[in-house]
């Protein structure tokens, strides 16, 4: 890195007759001490334009993927390390009664299990050709933004899609599919109850009334706290957008004007409030009709619905080495930016307080 000092031009282009200092990247002066751009002031013009743009490419908001709105997120580990364990440790043991010289008494102890997860690197690059830059410096226009918006998109929807179902050849994990017998495979999964009336449905808003629907999602959450022993109360419930629409915009009955959505959350103790009902995009159609095939990411398959109970010691994402931007580098007649980050999908401590209940 260096300093230089460079004119002040005002609003107009005029100079100003002021300086002001300025310290150029290791990256940029490399390309001016290179003759790939003219001069320190070129240099500057560039350095400055590039800090805009990351600014904000990194300001830029995704609220369609969910996933970093529904899990927590961990970035301990750094740039450098490509496996993550964690230890998941069970305490056991017996009291019985005994005689009062016995010697034999059982003991209680603690059981462990270790599971590894890998971390991969995720990248991407965009650039600017010289003729862009020399306009943009030219006219006084800054460069076009939305090239770095486009690849933090990519990187983005990336993390999202490993995030959910996670990449069996890359050994990563998400809520619905990864590793086989990932801590995914575990969760504990049920078809809704039928329809009363003997048609065996089990799909809402075909042959279900509006009361077996709040049935559903009561028995739902109920289960998951029963299950557990109490240990663990849904706070979530993920669900296809269109599932979502049909509890809110759907009356109790002919005679009522408050939705499902709106009895359920007042008349059970977990869920109180519509916003713990995340509608998902990446979740319609990609439950079972049995409960027990494969999670079906194209969305080809039935509708259902999660119960969780969330927090960063329950599941987290793990992302070591957040998305960054590299020095920029001149390949050809282009300055050319890479991007990376280093992601290692979801880390499902406690697949216990996860259930999945299909064909809704």
């Amino acid at each position: 890195m260096k300093t230089v000092t460079i004119p002040l031009n005002d609003e107009a282009g005029l100079p100003t007759g002021k300086t002001e200092d300025v310290v150029m990247s290791t990256a940029v002066c490399a390309l001016v001490d290179s003759g790939l751009l003219m001069n320190d002031s070129e240099g500057v013009f560039f350095q400055r334009q590039l800090e805009y743009i990351q600014a904000q490419s990194f300001d830029v908001l995704y609220p369609d993927l969910m996933a970093r709105e529904v899990f927590a997120l961990n970035t301990e580990g750094g740039e450098g390390i490509n496996t993550i364990t964690y230890r998941s440790y069970d305490k056991r043991g017996e009291t019985a009664i005994i005689a009062g010289k016995a010697t034999d008494l059982p003991r209680g102890d603690i059981d462990g299990k270790e599971y590894s997860i890998s971390v991969r690197t995720l990248g991407n690059a965009y650039g600017y050709s010289r003729q862009e830059l020399a306009a943009s410096k030219l006219t006084g226009l800054p460069l076009d933004a939305r090239k770095a918006e486009a690849t933090r998109r990519s990187y983005e929807e990336l993390v999202n899609q490993l995030s959910w179902f996670g990449e069996a050849t890359h050994s990563i994990n998400g809520l619905f599919g990864g590793v086989a017998a990932g801590p995914w495979s575990t969760c504990d999964r049920t078809v809704v109850a039928a329809a009363a009336g003997g048609t065996n449905s089990t799909v809402w808003g075909v042959d279900k009334t509006p009361d077996e629907v709040i049935a559903d999602l009561t028995s739902a959450v109920t289960k998951l706290y029963v299950d557990t022993k109490k240990l663990f109360r849904a706070d979530t419930i993920l669900i296809s957008v269109e599932k979502k629409q049909y509890l809110m915009n759907t009356p109790r009955s002919i005679h009522s004007d408050v939705s499902i959505m709106d009895w359920f959350c007042k008349s059970n103790q977990f869920i109180s409030s519509p916003e713990q009902f995340k509608d998902i995009n990446e979740l319609a159609g990609i439950y079972s009709a049995n409960g027990t095939d494969a999670f079906d990411s194209t969305g080809a398959s039935k509708e259902g619905f999660t119960v969780m109970s969330t927090g960063s010691d329950i599941m987290r994402l793990r992302e070591p080495f957040p998305y960054i931007h590299l020095p920029v580098q001149y390949k050809g007649l282009e300055f050319e930016i890479n991007c990376y980050g280093r992601f290692a999908g979801l880390e499902l401590i406690r697949p216990g307080a996860v259930q999945h209940f299909e064909n809704v």
